[in-house]
């Protein structure tokens, strides 16, 4: 069985909102002029609210949309920016995607899918208050999980006055570093975060548009040593999304050279050899070390 890491949901989540760990606070007080913020939806006929935390970021040509409930569920929606305007999140696009989380389960995205009749969705943008900095919309979509070929209705999608910023967070930490090479190319990383998640630790390394991303997930009580990635397990594993295609490590190795419980520093090396989940696609990971504090 193999576990697509949430990387749009990691990446995103942590370039709206500061340092990934606080509930959002609005910077201009003339948000509340447009009234209070909202993000509401309904979930396979359940009702969903981001009561824990909504907001955006409007930078580098990307709009980055999250809501955040407080039982763990997950809605984020990441589209080239257009400004005020109707997105479609097709199954096979790269830059417009949409997709629904809980808690460490697995993802489900608009372009997972295969078929139209499995993902796809549509999200409008009506209003942006470049003063106010809030933005508001609506959307809908149907998201799929390639692994177990379930899928989710997500409707009645609304958010209000929700705020943005303008300034993307490069990383989590101004000491954090993550580099790789991709097929013998330097990836280009702009944007490293360290998140913990339930039992595990979750490391992603993004370009600037999200378009493309590196991820390592591994146990949060995890001991300096040497581990083995595999496409079967859940504890030790490795992913690089391109686009629309997940690619998911079948082999390699994690060196966990220092791992300070108490600092949340860890430092370590990795290389893996990855393969799309459907598709022919495949990488080759090579020289990849980071060092960050989660």
């Amino acid at each position: 069985m193999m576990k697509i890491i949430a990387t749009v949901f990691t990446a995103v989540i942590c370039l709206t909102f500061s340092g990934c760990t606080k509930e959002y606070s609005v910077e201009n007080p003339d948000a509340a002029l447009n009234g209070p913020a909202s993000f509401t939806a309904t979930v396979d006929g359940a009702q969903f609210v981001a009561q824990k935390e909504s907001g955006a970021t409007k930078a580098s040509g990307v709009i980055g949309i999250v809501g955040i409930s407080t039982d763990g569920e997950q809605i984020v929606l990441r589209v080239a920016d257009s400004g005020v305007h109707v997105y479609s999140l097709e199954r096979n696009s790269t830059s417009n995607v949409g997709g629904y989380s809980k808690g460490n389960d697995y993802a489900y995205t608009t372009n997972q899918g295969i078929t139209a009749e499995e993902s796809d969705g549509t999200l409008s943008i009506t209003e942006i208050d470049t003063l106010a900095k809030t933005m508001t919309g609506n959307f809908s979509m149907k998201v799929y999980r390639q692994m177990d070929a379930s899928e989710k209705h997500i409707t009645k999608g609304v958010f209000t006055n929700i705020p943005y910023q303008t300034t993307i967070l490069p990383i989590s930490n101004s000491a954090d570093t993550f580099m790789v090479k991709t097929d013998g190319t330097q990836f280009a990383v702009t944007a490293v975060n360290a998140l913990p998640v339930s039992n595990t630790i979750v490391i992603t390394g993004s370009n600037t548009d999200l378009s493309q991303t590196v991820s390592l997930s591994f146990p949060a009580n995890i001991t300096p040593g040497t581990y083995n990635f595999s496409s079967s397990g859940l504890d030790y594993i490795a992913q690089y999304n391109i686009g629309s295609s997940y690619l998911i490590a079948n082999s390699g190795t994690l060196t966990i050279l220092e791992h300070n419980t108490t600092s949340k520093k860890i430092r370590g090396n990795f290389n893996f050899k990855a393969n799309e989940l459907a598709g022919s696609k495949n990488a080759s990971l090579t020289e990849g070390y980071f060092s960050v504090v989660y």
